[in-house]
């Protein structure tokens, strides 16, 4: 191997919690950087004040269940038979966090909800769970469980999980529902019926190329901070993108892929600091 570019990573060495909490954190960001965008138009369904967008995003998206009873739907008109849940709802925006390219489709989803239609957020939901128009769905969501639970030690303290429920909610309050309760489920992980293969971990890979570790700032799902301790792990180059999307290699911005594309042809890496 003569290059690695690693866009968008995970550091091996973050507890499985804090990582967790710093992606829901990464979320919310993403969303407040969408809603101060959208304010900027006055046809904003969010309203024209980014403060108050959660609120006013809850009164979108709450109706979709029974308060009385979380286990009860009350979907949204869709032309799809399914119609749109609550929890298809908050997938939907959290699929159109990962690109400001989808921000102006969750506008026209949440426009249509404020008129209990829910198509635009159906169809960004069935995109983040790769579901295609005949309901077929690819297995990137099980190979992704799959992953993760070998990846890292299973949570199985019950006291740990509802403190990051705790935790997650003061963080990301779009993605929350309700109140705290002091409960929550365990996870996946912490049922999965083979022992995981591997547990937070400095890397170390001391023969490895030169390497370049690309992170963005407000990046969603992989937060910047990732990125900066992995780089430093692999004494490699961190390369900053100031901006709000998941990855950004070969998407467009010159100055990203002016410093990849003279790394890939002739091994030259950034200068330390490099941004972009």
């Amino acid at each position: 191997m003569r290059a690695m570019i690693l866009d968008g990573a995970v550091d091996p060495n973050a507890d499985p919690i804090e990582a967790d909490l710093r992606q829901a954190k990464g979320f919310q960001d993403a969303f407040n950087d969408y809603a101060a965008d959208c304010a900027k138009d006055g046809s904003c369904p969010l309203g024209n004040d980014p403060a108050k967008a959660v609120d006013v995003y809850h009164s979108l998206v709450d109706p979709l269940v029974d308060p009385d009873n979380l286990q009860v739907s009350r979907p949204a008109h869709t032309n799809d038979p399914r119609g749109l849940s609550y929890s298809d709802a908050i997938v939907g925006t959290i699929m159109a966090l990962y690109s400001p390219n989808l921000w102006s489709h969750l506008t026209d989803g949440l426009s249509e909800l404020a008129d209990h239609r829910g198509d635009t957020l159906l169809a960004l939901a069935d995109m983040y769970m790769r579901r295609d128009s005949h309901g077929h769905y690819t297995n990137a969501t099980d190979a992704r469980v799959a992953i993760n639970c070998v990846d890292q030690p299973p949570i199985t303290d019950r006291a740990k999980i509802i403190d990051e429920d705790r935790r997650s909610r003061e963080l990301a309050p779009f993605m929350s529902y309700g109140k705290f309760t002091g409960d929550a489920p365990l996870g996946t992980c912490a049922f999965w019926p083979v022992p995981p293969t591997s547990k937070p971990h400095v890397v170390y890979a001391p023969d490895l190329v030169p390497t370049i570790v690309v992170s963005t700032t407000h990046d969603p799902a992989t937060p910047y901070k990732a990125g900066v301790d992995l780089a430093s792990q692999l004494h490699g180059s961190l390369l900053t993108f100031n901006g709000t999307q998941h990855t950004v290699v070969f998407q467009g911005d010159s100055c990203i892929d002016d410093y990849v594309t003279a790394y890939l042809i002739g091994g030259t890496t950034p200068p330390s600091g490099a941004k972009c």
